[in-house]
């Protein structure tokens, strides 16, 4: 099992043959993306997008949807096998892709007077180009042996652009009254909830707010919804944006940084009533992984997030697999998350642990300050933990620290977005602007040498060049 475990209540399983993970060693060299995971009792069901040979046409190897199943208690598992494909001649034609998958009661969808346990709602298009995309169905019996929908259940405004994408579903009364949400296409960007009662027609109920979300994010993809039922909750991972060209040594990257993990109650998913609640980061910050984007929930059936280890939140993220070195340039970090690098690993979040430990660590030739990845092949050994950050914003904690990187060896920590022109590695977490009264507060300054960044308590930077006060953390 190659199982890395990273601070900050989350770890990263690479999907190599581990044990609850999904895409085995025989995939090597070829992208696996997008999961989508359901869990009943100890079964965990994954399927996802994958490059893989149309059991229908030989001649076609494209985007298509795979499957694996594990049982968690015996390690048995079945797959990976390719489990839908393009239909020659259908809208669906020359990609398919993104499935999300629920379990109900499906009744005569398909009018051949069967009845239906799964419902894979998926992203395909007839254009090569990858563009005009539409949300289609496809039902079965067992999660293996699917039957399609002829037609499209949601179709983009325009057949110019990307089209509609990233369905997420929700089965509301544990038969077919299934919640959809999804990427619209007009304007660019928005996310869209629509409701059905067969799990075919669906009428648009409102367009998702984005109250609370990082301005950054609230216009970007996203990967999936899940509901707790406990709390009354939907949970959403959202994509942070990709890195600038002038960061990545001029490569225009493959995958997003990372993702966000936010939580709105039920009743304010569309009037913003109450905000989206930023949870936690997953990005290379905390993963070491240069793209991690396009998650998706460990759900039970019907779409909860009550299952498996719950409270604590499991999530698979899309991932470039192995990490660079903790030594490559911008260009070469990028290039490591090219799609054939592409591998599914898994996080968690467990709530109420709020606080993540700053360290400092350096090696024979630099400093890195993280709450999360440091390399186990850098040779660097901790010198001090300089404090505690908060994972998302909040006790009036609002500045970001952000991990970043210039050149192949200058780790440094920045509170600006840009990372001051140089590449984002991810986001610490959150501290203090300023002093607060009846807080315990340490302050933070980044220092500088002649060859490499540091962070300290001490404002004379143990006597290098001090940079600036970058602000207050808890001790």
């Amino acid at each position: 099992m190659d199982l890395k475990k990273v601070e900050a209540l989350a770890v990263l399983c690479l999907l190599l043959g581990a044990v609850g993970c999904g895409v085995d060693s025989e995939r090597a060299n070829v992208y696996d993306y997008s999961p989508t995971v359901v869990q009943s009792g100890q079964i965990r069901q994954i399927w996802w997008c994958g490059l893989a040979t149309n059991p229908s046409d030989a001649s076609q190897t494209t985007d298509a949807i795979l499957y694996k199943s594990i049982n968690l208690k015996t390690n048995q598992t079945v797959g990976p096998i390719t489990v839908l494909a393009e239909t020659e001649g259908a809208w669906d034609s020359a990609y398919t892709c993104n499935p999300k998958v629920v379990k109900g009661t499906f009744t005569n969808p398909l009018g051949d007077n069967k009845t239906y346990s799964y419902a894979m709602y998926y992203v395909a298009t007839a254009s090569k180009g990858g563009d005009d995309n539409s949300i289609g169905v496809a039902f079965s019996n067992d999660g293996i042996a699917w039957k399609k929908y002829p037609d499209p259940l949601i179709q983009p405004a325009s057949s110019v652009g990307y089209g509609v994408a990233q369905p997420a579903v929700y089965n509301q009364d544990g038969k077919s009254a299934i919640w959809m949400f999804y990427e619209g296409d007009f304007p660019l960007g928005h996310h869209v909830g629509a409701t059905s009662t067969d799990g075919l027609h669906f009428v648009v109920q409102g367009t998702l707010t984005t109250a609370g979300l990082d301005p950054e994010i609230a216009q970007e993809s996203w990967g999936d919804m899940a509901y707790d039922y406990a709390t009354d909750n939907w949970y959403a991972l959202f994509n942070r944006p990709m890195r600038a060209p002038s960061t990545t040594g001029g490569i225009i990257e493959h995958g997003q940084l990372g993702v966000v993990l936010y939580r709105i109650p039920g009743g304010s998913i569309f009037s913003g009533a109450t905000p989206w609640q930023e949870l936690h980061t997953f990005d290379t910050n905390l993963t070491g992984s240069e793209a991690n984007f396009i998650g998706g929930f460990v759900r039970d059936q019907f779409g909860n997030v009550n299952v498996g280890e719950y409270p604590t939140i499991q999530m698979y993220l899309s991932i470039s697999n192995p990490a660079p070195d903790w030594n490559a340039s911008a260009k070469e970090a990028a290039e490591s998350a090219h799609p054939d690098r592409w591998d599914i690993g898994s996080v968690k979040w467990t709530p109420n642990q709020p606080l993540m430990a700053l360290k400092r660590y350096a090696n024979s030739t630099t400093h890195e300050v993280t709450t999360g990845w440091v390399s186990p092949d850098g040779g660097f050994t901790m010198q001090s933990t300089l404090g505690h950050l908060y994972e998302g914003p909040q006790q009036g904690a609002t500045v970001p620290f952000y991990g970043c990187k210039r050149g192949s060896t200058d780790y440094f920590v920045s509170t600006d977005v840009g990372c001051e022109g140089a590449r984002m590695l991810g986001l610490n977490g959150y501290g203090y602007a300023h002093p607060v009264g009846g807080l315990t507060l340490v302050p933070l300054y980044r220092c500088s040498t002649a060859t490499d960044h540091f962070v300290s308590m001490d404002a004379k930077c143990e006597g290098k060049t001090t940079d600036q006060l970058l602000g207050y953390v808890m001790p």
